[in-house]
């Protein structure tokens, strides 16, 4: 049994898109069987990463208190099937010591000022980017097996690791292709060791109730609140096998500016999902979609802990000239 996570997306996905505008960014014509065809990377081939929470990105992560931060991140090396390299950096704009500092005395200079007398206008508030970056790369991409999230990339030169950073090897796409199922880890923890048996239960009642709180409007969840244990039907099988779904995938991005939509694989365990591009030279992982266990760690259970348990990100953009 595995866990959907989609569902419970389904209200945060309308929370963004209330209120929102047209888009003016110009649609692709090419089927996604095409488009996915087309897409050819190499060195210089641009990519942006975001963080999303349950499979949400863009404002909604901040307002969760989450970095929604876009990561991008630039081939350095591409052989497909072998290996990658790649520089990345994220731009965040970070308020000055003089800014705060002239704000604050602002606020409390006029915070009694009597009714009716004028209050002279707040300063500006002044920003300054702080720029996070480094460089990473893998020869993995040929037999690996262990995904590297963005969020775990460090700072500096980090040299050569053994995952196969945000791409599937050619072996494990080949076997999700022919045989819908292939071995998967996430890279938070040792999925082999945990036993979903004694979490399952708990992971699928925390999660109905948060899909309630979007079909109930009398539902409430609560900090620390018992959920309903229930035992998982499991096979047996090993739990970082992941099963993709028997029909073809699609998923929406920019490419080269233009609105384009791709063909995908999608695939999921316990530990999260995964929408991979369906392409052999370049099963890059468009999109992950966590949930609590995939941290090995059952106390972000609990609203508290709800960014960190569903977290994930996605492929937003993707420049190749």
């Amino acid at each position: 049994m595995y866990f959907n996570i989609r569902l419970a997306s389904v209200g945060l996905i309308m929370l963004v898109l209330v209120g929102t505008g047209c888009s003016t960014e110009f649609t692709s014509s090419l089927t996604a069987e095409e488009a996915t065809d087309q897409l050819v990377f190499d060195v210089g081939t641009q990519v942006t990463v975001r963080p999303t929470v349950m499979g949400v990105g863009g404002m909604i992560v901040g307002w969760l208190g989450a970095d929604s931060e876009e990561r991008e991140v630039v081939l350095t090396q591409w052989t497909p099937g072998e290996g990658a390299g790649l520089s990345w950096s994220i731009t965040t704009q970070v308020e000055t010591d003089e800014s705060i500092a002239a704000r604050q005395a602002h606020e409390t200079t006029y915070a009694e000022m009597p009714i009716g007398e004028e209050i002279p206008d707040a300063p500006d508030v002044k920003y300054v980017d702080v720029v996070q970056e480094g460089t990473v790369s893998t020869k993995a991409l040929g037999d690996g097996t262990k995904l590297l999230m963005p969020d775990m990339w460090t700072e500096g030169g980090a040299g050569e690791v053994e995952e196969t950073l945000i791409w599937l090897s050619r072996a494990q796409y080949d076997e999700l292709s022919s045989t819908r199922k292939t071995t998967l880890s996430f890279g938070l923890f040792d999925e082999s060791l945990a036993k979903v048996e004694e979490v399952g239960g708990k992971l699928q009642g925390y999660i109905d109730q948060i899909v309630s709180i979007f079909d109930d409007k009398d539902a409430t969840v609560t900090e620390g609140e018992d959920v309903e244990e229930e035992i998982v039907e499991t096979d047996g099988a090993d739990l970082t096998t992941v099963e993709a779904s028997g029909d073809w995938g699609t998923y929406s991005l920019s490419i080269d500016g233009i609105r384009t939509t791709v063909r995908t694989i999608e695939a999921e365990n316990s530990f999260g999902s995964v929408t991979v591009l369906a392409s052999p030279e370049n099963p890059i992982v468009l999109e992950v979609q966590l949930t609590p266990l995939a941290q090995g760690n059952l106390e972000v259970l609990t609203p508290g802990g709800f960014v960190e348990g569903f977290a994930g990100y996605e492929v937003s953009a993707i420049t190749t000239k």
